[in-house]
């Protein structure tokens, strides 16, 4: 079996290192005919369990045509309607085998390839990811060089004499707009690159670093480079949208430190244009740098789909640290443990540097470092705000904009990271977040009580009394704060919180 390597190419089109891919693909998939569940031959292998080989000659077609039928019945679908779909799990194995080269016919692998294609189109891709995660590597890397191929006219029209595209219209006939965009295929790759450095790999070894350059020429991403006085935020560009999500799959590779080297060491390090887009003394907006902080297998750089041609210049206010980042530097960056915790809380604050290294140190690290780390990042951050009517009142909204954040950190890692709320626990952040009550809510329940409490006794507290009751101070409406204060202790304490807890504070208006 051969598996291709990372292409690497100084060509724009790429289209030598995509054939040479083509070829390889098919020594991969000689000789795959075998029969295991799942995998080669997945569907033919049920039916010879359940019936005998004998049988199956009869009735190996209606059993594949009873399960395209399911298949068909249920594509294209959102993610939320996936969730309750009766065995999604087993319905996605299946397209995936009836997906695959030399098993079926090619009508049947075309419907396949469509569905996925459509389900990538529209965004909703959830179940897929997670039926790839189960993929073997080899089988993994064929059916991601096929979506490139079907989708060359986008990504490079120069090629689509040499690539035969007949489902093409699979991809665009989802999205919602008559402008059809490559985001939700960059989209696509970022969240396979995030569910492990495994699947990371395999996504540079099908040539995703020259699609991202072949992408870059063809919708002119250094425009504003040359044009452009770098002393001076340039306006938004056509095709910002396409950049942002580009520059943070960039940013979920570099993420992988051993991944580094071979970013490093394709063309794209030199080639990729960094650009400034905006003000240096402007912050993103604090909803945005929310949702986009420590992004999963399941999130978006994107908010529900934002991505239309027609919100390109919302975008860019939403999205503005993504719009100049340098890939050197990032590639040079040492790992996030050994940064100093005032430089990497700043980091993460305002920009997106450090975010999705953050979280695969985090995910992936024994648990004594975990708490180490956390325990530093804690040591550094805030428990009060500036006065934003003093003499700089632009400390004052920096200082509330990075509180706010930090309460937003501990909510998303003990949310998200496995084990995250245990290493929280053990790298006493009760005491930080009871610290902030005492100072910015001198009057709540918590201040006035917890001082003489033993922070083991927390849950208890918050279950008898709920954790609105704890940190008000008045019978007015609660604050931003106060709301970051209850999510972070509901996320800290599930089990012991109201159901009702407000999960708003990440929208709050600074």
């Amino acid at each position: 079996m051969v598996v291709p390597t990372l292409i690497r190419s100084h060509s724009w089109t790429s289209s030598v290192s995509l054939v040479s891919s083509s070829l390889s693909t098919q020594c991969t998939t000689s000789g795959s005919s075998s029969s295991t569940i799942p995998g080669p031959g997945a569907i033919t292998g049920k039916a010879v369990k359940a019936l005998g080989k004998a049988t199956l000659r009869g009735f190996d077609r209606i059993i594949i045509a009873r399960h395209l039928a399911t298949i068909t019945r249920i594509f294209p679908h959102t993610d939320e309607e996936g969730a309750r779909i009766r065995n999604i799990e087993g319905i996605y194995d299946d397209l995936l085998e009836f997906s695959r080269p030399g098993m079926y016919s090619v009508e049947i692998r075309h419907k396949a390839l469509g569905y996925i294609l459509g389900q990538i189109g529209m965004n909703e891709t959830r179940c897929l990811i997670s039926a790839l995660s189960r993929w073997h590597a080899a089988e993994l890397h064929i059916l991601l060089w096929k979506i490139l191929i079907q989708i060359t006219p986008l990504w490079n029209p120069s090629l689509k004499l040499v690539f035969s595209s007949p489902l093409f219209k699979s991809y665009t006939k989802t999205q919602p707009w008559s402008q059809v965009s490559l985001v939700p295929l960059i989209l696509f790759f970022s969240k396979l690159i995030r569910s492990s450095h495994t699947i990371c790999r395999v996504v540079l070894d099908v040539g995703f670093l020259d699609v991202l350059l072949a992408m870059a020429h063809t919708y002119n991403f250094d425009y504003y480079k040359h044009i452009w006085p770098a002393s001076k935020p340039a306006p938004p560009h056509p095709h910002d949208q396409l950049f942002i999500a580009s520059n943070a799959a960039l940013l979920d590779i570099t993420a992988y430190l051993e991944h580094r080297k071979l970013l490093s060491n394709h063309p794209i390090m030199t080639l990729w244009p960094e650009r400034s887009a905006t003000s240096t003394l402007r912050k993103p907006l604090f909803a945005t740098r929310c949702r986009a902080l420590l992004l999963g297998v399941e999130d978006d750089v994107f908010k529900d789909n934002d991505f239309s041609p027609y919100l390109d210049i919302f975008v860019d206010d939403d999205h503005s640290p993504y719009l100049n980042i340098s890939l050197r530097t990032i590639c040079s960056q040492p790992c996030v443990s050994t940064i100093p915790p005032e430089e990497l809380l700043n980091s993460l604050t305002f920009e997106v540097t450090h975010g999705q290294a953050l979280r695969v140190y985090l995910s992936w690290s024994p648990h004594r470092n975990k708490v180490a780390l956390l325990s530093r990042l804690l040591g550094c951050m805030p428990i009060s705000t500036p006065d934003v009517n003093g003499p700089d009142e632009r400390d004052g909204f920096s200082g509330r904009y990075q509180l706010l954040f930090c309460l937003h950190f501990i909510s998303v890692i003990a949310q998200t990271i496995r084990g995250g709320r245990r290493a929280l626990l053990e790298a006493d952040v009760v005491r930080y977040l009871v610290r902030i009550l005492q100072t910015e809510i001198p009057d709540s329940y918590f201040a006035r009580k917890t001082v003489l409490l033993d922070h083991s006794d927390v849950p208890r507290i918050i279950w008898e009394n709920g954790l609105s009751y704890l940190v008000k101070d008045s019978d007015g409406p609660s604050t931003g704060l106060q709301l970051a204060i209850q999510e972070a202790f509901a996320a800290l304490f599930p089990l012991f919180s109201s159901p009702n807890t407000s999960n708003s504070a990440s929208g709050q208006k600074l």
